[in-house]
């Protein structure tokens, strides 16, 4: 008897002791951070996350925001994100990007949001209520928006005889004279020049498709998705990796043994702290990474222009593509209502005019991006101008694949294969992954 009731007591005792004591009053945030971060209080974290929790600690008294960054690669974060919310339940609010919204609500990782209930949701943009939503629920409140286009150096532009304070290219043609004046510079000031910074690698995940392939795809006459299905095969495709190949051929981007690899960012930032970086497709939160390298007076060293057109069509002289973050709930949590709660505050009027203040990002509200402070910040009023012709990433889930075979493509041609073949490639693996039915292959011919 005395050893089944010492049985009994180890069995209790470690049911006990494995049981995972809850914190009512304690909401966990996962995002994406960079490790190489300044300004924030924590280290490797934006100043803005430290911002949402002061938010918190204000008007939820005894609530604590407890930020758990996730510091790696964008393709790698959300596979990271994916394993812990189904093996854990101790994280509550998650970090989206719109784009992998579709792939997590099919796996079951996030809870719906009762927004029919909550007057604010009306003055978010038609556009991100439409991306936040999966099968008539929403999943996730957008809390930020960008734009891309082309930022450049206002002296190197000057050097090469161009206005720096309204350089407009106007086709891909005047990218690419503009980049070889700028080598042919060699050095300013007696610094290096680097012609043209673009993300062209598979390590550097969706900055390489997004910033560079469909940023160029669109502004052909082609596109990635069409109809339902998966385009493989078109001069659309055809013509952006052809610009890509020139880049690499001659030379307007750095070599491979640093462009191909992680390092490549901080390899650059003495160029970009230097106002040496001629040419750089990126997007319209540069201005908060200018902060964060000390470039103060970024406004006096770079300009930005949007993306032209292949050839400069009259009726769509531009395309940008717009990505962004929001807040969703995992599926997991024990918490959901506390945490919704804090959702609603952070995305409310007051909350984002003063993350917009610190993150540079354009609003998703209506009536914060109608105030006259939010247009003073970074670039949002021109960032503004460019949305008419933006697009957004296909909302399937099957696009974050489809995009890690684009950044294959792109690599492979970077590293020296040509164009037909790596579109090739592209096409086969893509036809494997979906089936024959949902691709088109258009017809193409060659340079």
């Amino acid at each position: 008897m005395k050893n089944i009731i010492l049985i009994l007591f180890l069995v209790l005792s470690v049911s006990c002791s494995g049981e995972k004591e809850i914190n009512e009053n304690e909401i966990t945030m996962l995002f994406r951070s960079d490790p190489t971060t300044q300004g924030g209080k924590t280290p490797g974290v934006e100043a803005y996350y430290d911002l949402m929790q002061d938010l918190v600690a204000e008007h939820m008294p005894g609530t604590t925001l407890k930020l758990t960054p996730i510091q790696a690669p964008e393709g790698e974060y959300f596979t990271k994100v994916a394993l812990t919310l189904r093996n854990d339940s101790s994280y509550d609010i998650v970090q989206q990007d719109s784009y992998i919204l579709q792939s997590d609500v099919a796996a079951g990782l996030l809870a719906p949001l009762d927004v029919d209930n909550w007057e604010d949701w009306k003055e978010f943009y038609q556009g991100g209520k439409e991306a936040s939503t999966i099968n008539g629920k929403v999943y996730t409140i957008p809390w930020n928006t960008d734009a891309r286009g082309i930022w450049y150096s206002k002296a190197l532009i000057k050097a090469i005889g161009m206005n720096p304070e309204n350089w407009q290219p106007k086709n891909w043609d005047e990218i690419l004279d503009a980049a070889r004046k700028i080598k042919n510079l060699g050095t300013f000031d007696g610094k290096e020049v680097l012609p043209i910074m673009a993300h062209l690698s598979r390590v550097m995940g969706e900055s390489t498709t997004m910033q560079t392939f469909l940023m160029l795809l669109y502004g052909t006459d082609d596109k990635l998705f069409e109809d339902g299905k998966w385009i493989v095969e078109s001069k659309g495709i055809m013509d952006t990796l052809n610009f890509i190949k020139t880049l690499r051929e001659e030379d307007l981007v750095l070599p491979n043994d640093v462009l191909l690899t992680s390092g490549v960012r901080g390899y650059i930032e003495p160029y970009i702290i230097d106002g040496v970086v001629g040419i750089r497709f990126d997007g319209s939160w540069v201005p908060r990474l200018f902060a964060s390298s000390g470039i103060d007076n970024w406004r006096d060293v770079y300009g930005y222009a949007a993306m032209p057109t292949e050839y400069g069509n009259p009726q769509r002289p531009i395309v940008t593509f717009q990505g962004g973050w929001g807040f969703s709930i995992s599926a997991n949590s024990e918490k959901k209502e506390k945490s919704w709660e804090i959702i609603k505050l952070l995305t409310s009027f007051d909350s984002l005019k003063q993350i917009y203040n610190q993150s540079g990002y354009i609003s998703t509200r209506m009536d914060v991006a109608k105030d006259p402070e939010n247009s003073k910040i970074g670039v949002n009023e021109k960032s503004t101008t460019f949305l008419p012709y933006g697009f957004y990433r296909p909302a399937t889930e099957e696009y974050p694949l489809i995009s890690v075979e684009v950044q294959a493509m792109v690599d492979a041609v970077v590293s020296g294969m040509q164009p037909e073949d790596a579109m090739k490639t592209f096409a086969k693996n893509i036809e494997a992954m979906v089936g024959r039915d949902s691709v088109i292959k258009k017809p193409y011919y060659l340079k």
